[in-house]
């Protein structure tokens, strides 16, 4: 356990101090501080602060009148699309930079158990994932406060530490698949590329294709399977989470189709879900992100565990 703890604390140190990691960190908190400031003046202009969940509508509020651009204008679209870059710049060379310096071989030759290596460096970047999630979070939550003078409630603040529990989960998942591909691929570059590759593909090219599926479908079970393909990427996972956790009166995509083929349509898209009610809605997506980390995760230890690392 003391290996364990050891190792863990020197890759959180290197974490906190990579220069790529600083400046990805400074870039992302400035974006986040803009948006979450320009919507807070646009909440504190309005004439009328009163109601429910005025707190969480920061969050879900887009910063710019103009929302016809490809530019994320939310708190909750901007998260969707930058924190896998935190979990991919984390894990890229997770495994291969260490083979290619020829550390590895000097850490397995010491008294340490092979599994603790990667055990550590895993949990060193989801602690790390947790730490930059957690500071934008509250300065998001400061600035919410200072500009519209009231603090988030206590469903509010439930709301907000269940999704950060969600956005931990879900950087971890681009963590784990960025250290499958740092130990499946020798070369650092090739590693990068696939996981660069896979966000772009999923975060700007597969909601193309699930969206235009969803257009021709012309039935519930068309539509059904329609949202089955779009749950296929571990973005929409997230983003549905994120918004039916945030926007209590948003039901996932699996309800809506289940809402309007009742009689109670109208009362049910109207009526705000509980915490607890939310909490079941995700429960599922949170459940898959989880799995698909705990693949990609086994993948990699079982291959870091029996292959032969040899002194350069």
């Amino acid at each position: 356990m003391s290996a364990f703890y050891t190792v863990t604390k020197k890759e959180l140190q290197d974490h906190f101090n990579n220069w790529r990691f600083m400046i990805m960190f400074l870039v992302i908190f400035a974006g986040i501080v803009y948006i979450i400031y320009s919507a807070a003046n646009l909440k504190a202009a309005a004439s009328n602060l009163s109601g429910e969940n005025i707190f969480l509508q920061l969050f879900t509020t887009p910063a710019f009148t103009n929302t016809n651009t490809l530019i994320p204008t939310s708190f909750l679209s901007l998260m969707a699309i930058l924190l896998p870059v935190v979990g991919i710049v984390l894990g890229l060379d997770a495994i291969n930079s260490e083979k290619n310096n020829g550390t590895l071989s000097h850490l397995v030759s010491q008294p340490i158990y092979r599994d603790n290596i990667i055990n550590a460096k895993f949990l060193a970047g989801l602690i790390t994932v947790a730490v930059t999630l957690t500071s934008i979070v509250l300065v998001s939550t400061g600035i919410g406060i200072l500009k519209l003078g009231l603090p988030p409630s206590v469903e509010e603040f439930g709301r907000l530490f269940f999704f950060l529990i969600i956005g931990i989960i879900y950087g971890g998942f681009w963590l784990g698949l960025a250290i499958l591909f740092s130990t499946l691929f020798k070369q650092t570059a090739v590693s990068a590329v696939l996981s660069i590759g896979v966000w772009i593909f999923f975060a700007f090219f597969y909601p193309i294709i699930y969206t235009s599926i969803v257009a021709q479908a012309d039935s519930i079970a068309k539509a059904q399977s329609a949202i089955f393909v779009a749950r296929l990427s571990p973005i929409y996972l997230f983003t549905e989470s994120m918004v039916v956790t945030l926007v209590p009166a948003t039901r996932s995509a699996s309800q809506l189709l289940t809402i309007f083929t009742t009689d109670a349509a109208n009362y049910l898209m109207t009526t705000p879900l509980s915490f607890w009610q939310s909490f079941i809605s995700v429960w599922p997506q949170i459940i898959v992100t989880v799995l698909l980390t705990v693949v990609c995760f086994v993948i990699s230890y079982v291959k870091f565990m029996f292959e032969e690392i040899r002194a350069l």
